[in-house]
């Protein structure tokens, strides 16, 4: 278990790494990959990029970023709407298997 102050120290130093981060499509994967070391988590354990899902609509979707049973992440640009995102990442979940369910 990681010592609290070695998670706020971890923190910092991704919140000032990703500060003018604006860019979806160039930034998602080092985003997310950054954001697992604030935990020390191996992100090719961790995290599947890009887990294709069948949406409520019935279309095929993507989920930016998915830590299994725990976190489903919806990367935006910066300005982007983010009730779209919550509403696109929301129809994600029918599509997944209730033991991938994040809690």
């Amino acid at each position: 278990m990681l010592a609290i102050e070695t998670l706020r120290n971890n923190a910092a130093k991704f919140a000032k790494e990703f500060a003018d981060a604006v860019y979806e499509m160039g930034e998602a994967q080092s985003f997310i990959i950054e954001f697992c070391k604030i935990f020390e988590l191996n992100y090719r354990r961790a995290v599947s990029f890009e887990k294709r899902v069948k949406k409520l609509s019935g279309r095929q979707g993507r989920i930016d970023g998915f830590f299994r049973s725990l976190l489903l992440i919806e990367m935006k640009s910066k300005g982007e709407d983010l009730d779209k995102a919550y509403q696109q990442a929301s129809e994600y979940f029918s599509g997944l298997k209730d033991e991938e369910m994040p809690c």
